[in-house]
């Protein structure tokens, strides 16, 4: 319910929490505002969305919503650009340029990027045989040799890990953002102004995870902490006022990945351990029309790799980062509504990133998918035409998806390799298969983006030239 000195608010958006799967959540906000032109008076955001709400929380115009949309694009792909944004704690730099450095950090960017999904949902194939249990005690062996040679390999660094841990072992990264958040500079992220954000016009709230109180909190637009009803201070020094730059970095960062931040009285971390998607408190601050954009599938699909033999990181992703995850996502979007109260819901179904994602490419892919879905949320029309377009939807992001790994294969290729003719063709019938789905969506009245054409036309987004003897994209639309 509203408090007596609110606003009558109308619009909110939320922005759910993922790391660097909010590249949907740009695609998304460039379609509500940039198409649909709806403008918020109330922004909700957690975690990566916490970013992305600091920059959009600083316009009140039309015309600088669509700019600061923009401004987050440029800065969600500014964050593939690691060693501006993720720096090493004292107990990893010691092993950097070991294996077990490299394992490390490889685990948690590329090592968080989900399966290459199927081009359609297929049961287990019958015909392949369980592995057996001498074939998984000899895949455990080989684990554990892995495992004891990086860490042989490592011996000579270890002493400087440790003393390293002791300062510095609540987590393996800092989150470097806060001199490009108040200054810009080397990342191409951009500086956010408090003072903008602080104008009458916009209510803003972060979420936040006060570790010695135990609960959830909010950081507001001036920098107040505020309660998880989203409107009373927190008794005495621990409503601050803060700095909002560190109140958003508070929001984004992930506990044991980046280390707890001290704002006011407490310790704060990620609000995504409680709120991925904070729809209460849109609702508590009286809005009447949400739009909540999810980062991450609100159901995951299956993932038949074999997590008992596989590496612990694996295991952790899966059961903590994504079914938690996607689990809290469910509940957060459950909140219930006031009489009149509407919320649209922009998900993703096909996970394309991982939560650290390093590839401009896939980011791109993945914004462009959020694009795509907030126009099917938004399409008018008969419900079982909007479910078919929806699906034809995910197919066309899954056959990009596929077609960027068999390309980002090619793109490994040396001076003397010539690219594979099957691999090739293989291409060819998923750049066709793009624009089939492409072609049918327009057909049907479907908006698509005005530079679709390359989707098909060209190759996909890839760090570094095309290799010499790759041959042009292997399109028959040209």
């Amino acid at each position: 319910m509203t408090s007596p000195s609110s606003p009558p608010h109308t619009v909110a958006f939320v922005l759910g929490g993922g790391g660097t799967k909010g590249s949907f959540e740009v695609g998304a906000l460039q379609y509500v505002v940039g198409v649909e032109r709806m403008l918020p008076d109330v922004i909700t955001a957690t975690s990566a969305g916490a970013i992305a709400a600091s920059v959009l929380a600083q316009a009140r115009t039309r015309e600088e919503f669509d700019q600061r949309v923009g401004e987050i694009e440029r800065d969600v792909l500014a964050l593939t650009r690691t060693e501006h944004v993720f720096g090493e704690q004292a107990w990893l730099q010691a092993l950097r340029g070991t294996a077990l450095g490299d394992a490390i950090q490889f685990a948690l960017t590329e090592g968080t990027r989900p399966p290459v999904p199927p081009l359609e949902a297929t049961a287990p194939d019958p015909a392949v045989a369980p592995r057996s249990e001498r074939a998984r005690r000899k895949a455990r062996r080989a684990r554990r040799r892995q495992v004891v040679l990086m860490f042989a390999g490592a011996a000579p660094r270890l002493p400087r890990a440790r003393r390293g841990l002791r300062h510095s072992g609540s987590s393996a990264l800092n989150l470097d953002l806060a001199g490009a958040l108040r200054h810009g500079g080397p990342s191409d992220i951009g500086p956010i102004d408090p003072g903008l954000i602080g104008r009458p016009g916009l209510a803003l709230r972060l979420a936040v995870t006060a570790l010695q109180a135990g609960v959830l909190r909010y950081v507001t637009e001036s920098g107040t902490i505020v309660e998880d009803d989203a409107h009373t201070p927190v008794a005495g020094a621990g409503a601050g006022p803060i700095d909002l730059v560190d109140g958003v970095l508070a929001s984004a960062s992930v506990p044991l990945v980046f280390p707890p931040r001290s704002l006011a009285d407490d310790e704060y971390v990620d609000g995504g351990v409680l709120q991925v998607i904070p729809v209460a408190a849109a609702v508590k601050l009286g809005a009447s029309r949400i739009v909540a954009i999810a980062a991450m599938p609100l159901r995951l699909d299956r993932d038949d790799r074999n997590f008992a033999d596989g590496p612990a990181v694996h295991i952790g992703i899966r059961a903590v980062g994504m079914i938690g995850l996607s689990d809290r996502q469910r509940e957060n979007l459950a909140t219930p509504l006031p009489a009149g109260t509407t919320l649209h819901t922009i998900d993703p179904v096909v996970d394309v990133v991982g939560l650290f994602e390093v590839q401009p490419g896939l980011l791109r892919i993945n914004k462009e998918y959020g694009w795509l879905r907030a126009a099917d949320v938004f399409a008018p029309g008969d419900p079982t035409l909007l479910e078919e377009n929806a699906a034809r939807t995910h197919q066309l992001v899954t056959a990009r998806v596929r077609a960027w790994h068999l390309e980002e294969d090619l793109w490994g290729m040396s001076r003397t390799e010539v690219a594979d003719a099957g691999t090739l063709a293989q291409l060819r019938d998923l750049k066709e298969t793009v624009y089939s789905l492409v072609d049918q969506r327009k057909q049907l009245g479907f908006p698509v983006p005005d530079d679709c054409a390359s989707w098909w036309d060209e190759y996909e987004v890839h760090a570094g030239p095309r290799p010499v003897r790759l041959p042009a994209c292997p399109s028959i639309r040209r």
